[in-house]
């Protein structure tokens, strides 16, 4: 049982990498702008979530739920200014993490998304961007 399970979490992540990549690739060939996560060679990523950068994050959230695109907000306040980490410093004392929490945004994504809807998902940020 154990194996069989294994042998589904090995496909998944493979189609998670294959979809995290072609992400990366349209967003970055239609959506100038958009900051997409940078893997250095010799790395991967189970990609969890899809996590792009971007200005305005609010309003692009706003504008793709208006498209009936679903997006999350997984780290909108950095690990220090929270409170169980009060004693640890201020959050201007880490500026790199306040900005990213302002402009963190997740796309939908899963194994089992298909290209024509990460087409669809792009061009609708396409659309907002410009």
């Amino acid at each position: 049982m154990l194996l069989a399970k294994f042998e589904q979490f090995k496909k998944e992540v493979a189609l998670r990498a294959e979809i995290g990549g072609r992400y990366t690739r349209l967003i970055n060939e239609q959506c100038p702008g958009v900051t997409t996560p940078h893997l250095t060679e010799g790395n991967t990523s189970v990609y969890a979530q899809y996590t792009i950068q971007v200005d305005d994050r609010d309003q692009l959230q706003k504008q793709l739920a208006e498209l009936e695109i679903p997006t999350a907000i997984h780290y909108p306040v950095p690990l220090n200014a929270q409170p169980v980490f009060a004693d640890c410093g201020q959050p201007e004392e880490t500026p790199e993490s306040l900005k990213l929490s302002q402009r963190v945004i997740s796309l939908p994504m899963h194994p089992y998304l298909s290209e024509e809807d990460q087409e669809t998902i792009v061009t609708a940020l396409q659309a907002v961007l410009t």
